[in-house]
């Protein structure tokens, strides 16, 4: 609706009406009657009456003005209506929680996705300190004192970023979630303050997906392990029978001496250990990973991935040199999750030299610099193709033929490394391909 217009008409009317009133109580004054001749009569008697007759301008012009500012005022509401509506509608229909926040931390705004997620309802979040509604107790002062450095510095390490949390629910349990928070600023009087929204996500079913995906891949590299873990097992087994065979034989001579039985007791007692570490081993390979993250040897991890598949590796024909770095090589993580890694990416070593007639050789290396820790992988297989080397972290993507491969095993392991804050790349160098992990070292 146009109220320029509008407002203009009404000013020419109200001014012509004017003029008519003035003219009339002119004419009543001096006893004439409202004919033309008689109104130019009193204009000419009186030419204050021509001042008079400037009204439908004067009023006509301000009117115009007046239209405009109300125009304005009209559109700028509408606008805000607009904008509201469509805020509103925003914030009903989002599948994430949205919470908006005062520089003071209090909640000024809250969808109803996050009173599905977080269990509070709009009247009970509202006003409140959004630490004491939904982070755990152990992270609120770090989060209260974020805050605090946020609005004194400008710089905070979670504005602007997408990262995991544990949040806590109304009930009292805590669940992972994924949050990012942007900044705005809101104008009140003549002076502008900190906002924030936050948009949170519940990722409980994604990490339980990732967890069941992660321990499928583990079982099935356990699977193709079978061999090498048999014959690992097998060299304990035949000792602990020769051991036991030559006592028997000695106690039917009468010829056993104690010191020969114990001899062969300690020997039995030291291969029933090294099978039982054997057995140990693969029993916590193949449970499901803690979530907690520790302080784990980068060097140790490489190792033992190797004393699982050495037996595998020896039957392929294949050297494994090994350059470990001296230095003290901590990273945090899952110990067995990066077992995981390393397996996948000798068992993918393996597979792409099967069919060569060269030189078959694995290098591990695990260093440190300014970067973190790195641990490399690499072959002297036939490389991959330049084609496939953006997509081989892709899920379910292989190259390898039907039935030999889930196309799990590198999707997975990228999962890991990147839950750890580390990043894994592959490139391809002469005669083979290189796998390079990188992640923070912790003190």
């Amino acid at each position: 609706m146009n109220y320029t217009f509008r407002y203009t008409g009404t000013g020419i009317i109200f001014g012509w009406a004017f003029v008519f009133a003035a003219w009339a109580i002119d004419l009543l004054i001096v006893g004439l009657m409202p004919t033309p001749a008689n109104i130019i009569q009193i204009h000419i008697n009186n030419p204050v009456i021509f001042i008079v007759d400037m009204a439908p301008i004067v009023l006509g012009i301000s009117f115009y003005y007046f239209g405009k500012l109300y125009q304005r005022l009209y559109n700028q509401y509408s606008e805000a209506q607009n904008s509201r509506a469509r805020f509103t509608a925003l914030m009903d229909s989002a599948f994430d929680a949205i919470i908006i926040i005062d520089d003071h931390g209090l909640v000024t705004d809250y969808n109803a996705a996050a009173e599905a997620i977080f269990g509070y309802k709009y009247r009970e979040a509202v006003g409140k300190d959004l630490a004491a509604l939904i982070i755990p107790h152990r992270y609120r002062e770090a989060h209260n004192q974020g805050l605090k450095a946020f609005l004194e510095t400008g710089k905070g390490p979670l504005i602007g970023q997408r990262v995991e949390i544990e949040a806590l629910h109304h009930d009292g349990h805590e669940f992972p979630a994924e949050v990012a928070i942007e900044k705005f600023n809101i104008l009140t009087n003549d002076s502008s303050d900190s906002a924030f929204v936050g948009f949170i996500r519940d990722i409980t079913e994604r990490k339980d997906a990732a967890a069941k995906l992660i321990q499928a891949s583990k079982l099935s590299t356990l699977g193709e392990m079978a061999t090498s873990v048999a014959h690992e097992l097998n060299q304990p087994l035949n000792v602990i029978r020769m051991a036991a065979g030559n006592s028997w034989r000695k106690i039917s001579k009468g010829t056993a001496t104690y010191e020969y039985l114990n001899a062969k007791l300690e020997r039995i007692e030291e291969q029933t250990v090294r099978a039982s570490a054997i057995i140990d081993h693969m029993r916590m390979f193949g449970r499901e990973a803690n979530e907690e993250l520790e302080p784990i040897n980068a060097r140790a991890v490489v190792t033992n991935a190797l004393s699982l598949m050495g037996e595998q590796l020896r039957l392929a024909g294949i050297e494994i040199v090994t350059k470990f770095s001296e230095d003290c090589l901590l990273i945090l993580g899952h110990s067995i999750q990066m077992e995981q890694v390393i397996l996948n990416l000798l068992t993918n070593a393996i597979d792409a030299m099967a069919e060569s007639e060269g030189e078959k050789k694995i290098t591990l290396r695990v260093f440190k610099d300014d970067k973190g820790v790195h641990i490399t992988a690499e072959d002297t297989g036939s490389g991959i193709p330049e084609d496939i080397l953006p997509r081989i972290f892709e899920p379910f993507y292989t190259t390898k033929e039907m039935g030999k491969g889930t196309g799990l095993g590198l999707s997975v392991s990228y999962g890991i490394i990147n839950d750890m804050n580390g990043i894994i790349v592959v490139d391809n160098i002469d005669g083979g391909a290189r796998f390079t992990i990188t992640l923070p070292s912790v003190s």
